[in-house]
């Protein structure tokens, strides 16, 4: 099990492929467990713009509208924001409140529209320098 890092070795780069000629827009994804965490339990995380690691359920859950912090108009723009990283990262690991795993997860798997079912079809890359 992976802790999760701002190294941007352990990012995976997803192009949504709507944006000119397929490229973009992108989301910056990564899998790994919260630094401190007691479980190890290993969670899938999305990299706002502002540099804090959200839980990917927590980013389903939200408007539309708000979804857009996670999404990156270039690749330059990602590794730009990835070589400021340093130290722990900034996380957001807690679920919207009145909402379950459980019931996150099964909205989730009938999404096939909207972002969500783009993130979904997303082919990952690693990121390399």
């Amino acid at each position: 099990m992976s802790k999760l890092s701002n190294r941007y070795q352990k990012c995976k780069m997803l192009n949504l492929g709507y944006g000119p000629q397929g490229r973009g827009p992108f989301v910056i994804r990564q899998d790994g467990h919260v630094p401190d965490s007691i479980t190890l339990r290993e969670e899938r995380f999305l990299l706002r713009k502002d540099g804090t690691w959200v839980l990917n359920l927590a980013v389903f859950a939200m408007p539309e509208k708000d979804r857009e912090q996670f999404l990156y108009d270039t690749s330059a723009e990602v590794l730009e924001l990835l070589s400021r990283l340093t130290g722990e990262p900034v996380i957001e690991a807690d679920l919207p409140p009145g909402k379950s795993v459980e019931e996150l997860r099964a909205a989730a798997e009938n999404t096939i529209t909207g972002l969500w079912g783009r993130i979904r079809q997303a082919k990952a890359s690693k990121l390399t320098p």
